[in-house]
């Protein structure tokens, strides 16, 4: 590889590290998470840099690199993991071009052909798995008189009514929740640092726009979202959240707002949103 182009592709590894680590850094309603504050960190003093600190960077980086490129998602054998660090050891100390390693000049193609079919089989294997967890489930909560189910499959039980007016898909709410799987293990939740959150209600999953709309300000509602009113059969964060998963969430809706009128800056050649949106619609539709 020439010159040029390797200070070419320097320069787009650096781009590419920093994409990696902003989201990481600056991801919506996290703790702190002032996008434009974080999107530029500044340039440390590398002479007050530990050696010791500098590992633990390191250390950081290689999981942001692991975790943003979904290889969790990939159920990898200790050996796999291996071959991986390998690649990486000889890009990162040779330079070598990908098309020069073994595999030849397709080895990208091949690459790619073999990882969709390894993450298509984990995903299968994981919602197998996640399927017969989950029918067994919701089989036990059809038994309990405090669970009500919806039409849609939404399961869910109030624990405090809360006043009226209920939210509307309009609405954006101010909530405490705390999101767990079925075994009760948290993946996400408000705390000490981020006591509550706001969402619009038509903003979030399909499970959850539908469960906050049944109580009002001041209710509480546990709801209980099968897969297809909640993630789906996708990973979500790299294998955060498992393909299939059964989602129970303890919701408490604080406040409720109605969301702001539309911004000119949200229109498209002049044309509002409310048009746009009618325009978008198939002849005949909403007669």
């Amino acid at each position: 590889m020439q010159k040029k182009y390797r200070a070419a592709w320097a320069v787009a590894s650096l781009a590419v590290a920093a994409a990696l680590l902003t989201p990481l850094l600056a991801q919506p309603g996290m703790p702190g998470g002032d996008p434009s504050a974080a999107a530029e960190p500044p340039p440390m003093d590398l002479s007050k840099v530990s050696a010791d600190d500098a590992k633990s960077y390191f250390t950081a980086y290689g999981w942001v690199i692991g975790q943003r490129a979904g290889v969790k998602a990939l159920s990898l054998t200790p050996g796999e993991i291996d071959e991986i660090a390998a690649g990486m050891k000889i890009a990162i100390t040779s330079g070598a071009n990908p098309t020069d390693m073994p595999g030849g000049p397709d080895v990208a193609t091949k690459v790619q052909s073999y990882l969709t079919a390894r993450a298509d089989k984990v995903t299968a294997e994981s919602v197998a798995k996640q399927k017969e967890i989950s029918d067994k489930f919701f089989a036990d909560l059809d038994k309990n008189p405090n669970v009500k189910k919806t039409a849609s499959g939404l399961y869910y039980e109030i624990v405090v009514a809360g006043t009226d007016p209920k939210p509307k898909t309009t609405d954006i709410v101010t909530v405490a929740y705390k999101g767990t799987f079925i075994d009760g293990k948290v993946f996400d939740q408000t705390d000490d640092k981020e006591p509550t959150r706001d969402f619009p209600v038509d903003g979030v999953i399909p499970g959850w726009t539908e469960g906050l709309q049944l109580v009002g300000k001041g209710g509480k509602i546990k709801l209980y979202i099968p897969a297809k009113l909640g993630y789906g059969d996708r990973d979500v964060g790299g294998g955060a959240i498992p393909p299939g998963s059964t989602l129970v969430f303890e919701t408490e809706i604080k406040d409720i707002k109605a969301a702001p009128p539309p911004s000119p800056s949200d229109s498209v050649g002049g044309l509002s949103p409310e048009l746009l949106k009618q325009l978008s619609q198939p002849a005949g539709a909403g007669k």
